[in-house]
């Protein structure tokens, strides 16, 4: 959520377009983002193997949840430290 938060998905396809991914809206290409929910896919669709693509989604995911967790970090709890 942190990088779509200002309404936008220009953050977000910063920093999915050097993993070739394509960030659109979930009602497909050129629809707003709606409660901070997009559709994150391959930029590739032709000539790419099914295990390229969950690759590449994977490898995705992992790099943009590590950076959502630096750009919004949690608020910490001292209920829940131990």
């Amino acid at each position: 959520p942190a990088l779509v938060m200002d309404g936008t998905d220009a953050l977000l396809k910063e920093v999915c377009a050097p993993l070739g991914l394509s960030v659109r809206g979930t009602g497909g290409e050129h629809t707003p983002i709606v409660d901070c929910t997009v559709d994150i896919s391959p930029s590739s669709r032709l000539f790419v193997s099914e295990g390229d693509i969950i690759s590449s989604l994977y490898a995705g995911a992992k790099h943009i949840d590590s950076v959502e967790k630096k750009s919004c970090p949690l608020p910490t709890d001292e209920r829940f430290a131990n």
